[in-house]
């Protein structure tokens, strides 16, 4: 299950649209208009969305696709959408036939770095931006115990298990690391990190059109689970251990470390800030740092985001939204209300961004990024995929199994995957 299928939730009129995939129709207020926006958001990502469109003046529908968003851009039923918001870009640099190119004056130069082009034309607006490469920490403990953010991997290892030593932390039941598995997607981005920050060159080659899948069965990418299997494995370094993260979804994860105070870290990506600010948590016991690199090298960041996209035959509705989007103004409800927002436009004030999210947001503004590799896999890096194999190697890990073979296992059961949906 993905993120956006956790947080899915009740409360949106239902009605039936002729939309594969598309299973909900939310009505907003309009003024006579059928334009349709379909976005992958819900529950309190949909509802940050309609802040961001409270003072937009024309009509519209919100219909949320869930985890079927990429079929919105194969839709050609009446019902079809006309502006999505695809959080894919793999999906929309294999799409472009099927969409308008943007209005140029809405292009800045920055925006080459995150949405795909064809013949000098651009198709895609980047709106929001993700930075997921972030371990979210607990300041206040670290504070009280003396405790440092790492700096490298071995770093991280040797934190964890001082937490783990320690009488008045480890010894209180206070671990070092929530992890959340029934979200496989969580788990991919512990996995993501791993490679691009310590195998960028094995990163980047999966991340190519067509690659060979044998790739996977690599000797990086068995590093890479190895590493995620030794950290995994320490007796008490997971909240609750091996066994009950298998059944944690991605919010109750973030909880396990700022609401229920038995984890000291929690790798998740800059939404996680929604969840944390739902209960209250004081501000001054929230911090992150960058996912550990390997020493001495400067890798990129691995970042996510919503691209907007305009549907062939696009109409003017479509567009008059388009430029109502891609202001700096427009996201600025979400951020200050709801958090975990980054807008891709880098005019957006940036003081309606708490402390942590300004300096997130400047870290993926000013640094190289690359999309998560589970955006560019296609069907390979979904629930099925890439995700599904790392569930299996957690349950291969809380069954007893030491991680090098739980490596071993893992890499070319990824590689049969991948080969299955070329």
């Amino acid at each position: 299950m993905s993120r956006r299928s956790v947080i899915r939730a009740g409360g949106l009129a239902v009605a039936s649209l002729g939309l594969p995939g598309c299973s909900v129709l939310t009505a907003t207020a309009g003024v006579g208009d059928d334009m349709r926006v379909g976005v992958s958001w819900s529950a309190t990502e949909l509802e940050a969305f309609r802040d961001v469109l409270a003072n937009y003046r024309g009509g519209y529908e919100l219909v949320p696709f869930g985890d079927d968003i990429a079929s919105a851009l194969g839709a050609r039923t009446a019902g079809r959408p006309d502006l999505v918001a695809m959080p894919q870009p793999g999906t929309v640099a294999a799409g472009l036939d099927d969409l308008a190119p943007l209005p140029e004056d809405l292009w800045r130069e920055e925006y080459h770095r995150y949405a795909p082009s064809r013949d000098d034309r651009h198709y895609a607006l980047p709106f929001k931006l993700s930075h997921a490469s972030v371990v979210w920490y607990r300041r206040r403990l670290f504070a009280e115990h003396g405790l440092e953010p790492p700096g490298t991997w071995a770093d991280w290892m040797d934190l964890n298990q001082r937490i783990i030593d320690d009488p008045d932390l480890g010894g209180a039941g206070i671990a070092p690391l929530a992890l959340g598995c029934a979200d496989g997607w969580l788990l991919a981005v512990s996995m993501e990190n791993v490679l691009l920050r310590h195998f960028p060159d094995t990163y980047d080659a999966l991340s190519q059109p067509g690659y060979d899948p044998r790739l996977w069965t690599d000797g990086d990418v068995e590093k890479a689970l190895r590493m995620l299997g030794d950290m995994w494995s320490v007796p008490g370094a997971i909240s609750g251990g091996l066994d009950r993260a298998l059944v944690l979804q991605y919010p109750d994860t973030v909880q396990e470390a700022f609401l229920y105070r038995r984890a000291a870290m929690v790798v998740a990506p800059d939404y996680a800030e929604s969840v944390i600010r739902s209960f209250g948590t004081a501000a001054d016991d929230v911090d992150t740092f960058t996912f550990p690199a390997r020493e001495g090298t400067t890798p990129p960041l691995a970042v996510a985001g919503d691209l907007l996209v305009l549907v062939k035959p696009a109409r003017r509705p479509a567009y008059n939204l388009l430029r109502y989007l891609a202001g700096p103004a427009a996201p600025v409800p979400w951020i200050r209300d709801t958090g975990g927002f980054i807008a891709a436009n880098p005019d957006t004030d940036s003081r309606y961004y708490s402390d942590t999210l300004r300096r997130l947001a400047s870290e993926v503004h000013e640094k190289e990024p690359r999309f998560r590799l589970s955006d560019q896999l296609g069907p390979a890096g979904g629930k099925e995929g890439l995700a599904l194999v790392l569930q299996q190697l957690v349950h291969d890990l809380a069954s007893g199994m030491p991680p090098a073979t739980a490596a071993r296992t893992a890499a070319p059961k990824m590689a049969e995957i991948a080969g299955a949906y070329r």
